[in-house]
């Protein structure tokens, strides 16, 4: 585990899937980051979804006529994160690069760079991908963190800041394809949604933000609130294990969409992926 320390917070980041797996705040020990220690819910943290979002119909995709397999949200997060670089205490960089077992699965050569940086307010993220192969590379790219709570669901409020109103959603089916369908997402309060387990029990909630700047989560006693960045993210989604009543949420930060029920997807073709010329690079934040 790499440890990241500063006068406010610390952190500490897996090098295998680059995964963060504590934010601690110093001042009374408050625990952010989902740990499941009882084996009853989830296993992960905070995982890093690339260079799939979702599970590929019949676990598999297509790239210019050639069909690959897909695990569900890509391999990222199986993979150690090989080059690490740390100069301070407060900020590490991890990469992962193409291997001989990602080419099975992904036949391009690339670089996926993680850096975390704690600040006075909390945690920043950069993720860039790079293309270091000759064709364009496709790609989505998500973040799926676990937040701890100290009450039930229906105690908090996810709430987001300059989305265009009223808030719409993916429609969702089977789970968890998409069916292609953009519907009202009647459960908003304007730009607020109350949590329940109800709300999340179908599967997961994909909202369609793309003028979305922040999401934030907030107990309603104002004891408790998170803030994420989506300024470089179009989606928000939403999930906590179904019918498990589980004491976290995930609140996941999308540049990318799962696919729609249905055929294996041509990535060039694919809503919601970015395509990366021979040679360049996008960097996606959660400052």
């Amino acid at each position: 585990m790499i440890t990241l320390t500063n006068t406010q917070f610390t952190a500490t980041v897996n090098p295998f899937g680059a995964e963060l797996t504590t934010l601690t705040r110093r001042q009374d020990g408050r625990e952010y980051i989902w740990s499941d220690t009882t084996g009853k819910y989830w296993g992960r943290h905070a995982p890093i979804l690339f260079p799939a979002i979702g599970r590929s119909n019949d676990d598999q995709y297509v790239v210019d006529g050639r069909t690959y397999p897909m695990h569900q949200h890509g391999f990222a997060r199986d993979f150690e994160f090989t080059d690490v670089t740390q100069s301070r205490d407060d900020t590490v960089t991890l990469t992962l690069h193409d291997n001989a077992e990602t080419r099975k699965l992904y036949p391009f050569a690339f670089a996926l760079t993680v850096t975390y940086t704690l600040t006075v307010t909390g945690l920043a993220v950069h993720y860039t991908v790079a293309n270091t192969s000759a064709q364009p590379l496709p790609f989505a790219l998500g973040s799926h963190p676990g937040f701890a709570l100290s009450q039930p669901l229906d105690q908090y409020v996810v709430t987001l800041t300059g989305a265009k109103l009223p808030l719409t959603k993916f429609g969702i089916g089977p789970v968890p394809f998409r069916n292609g369908k953009v519907e009202p997402l009647t459960a908003a309060d304007g730009a607020s949604l109350p949590l329940s387990h109800e709300l999340l029990d179908d599967g997961l909630l994909i909202i369609n933000a793309p003028d979305a700047t922040s999401a934030t989560l907030a107990s309603k006693d104002g004891s408790y609130k998170v803030t994420l960045s989506l300024a470089d993210f179009p989606y928000l989604t939403l999930w906590s294990p179904e019918h498990k009543h589980a004491p976290f949420v995930c609140v996941e930060p999308f540049h990318g969409l799962p696919d729609v029920s249905g055929q294996p997807t041509d990535w060039y073709q694919k809503p919601g992926n970015t395509t990366v010329a021979p040679g360049g690079r996008v960097t996606l934040a959660t400052p």
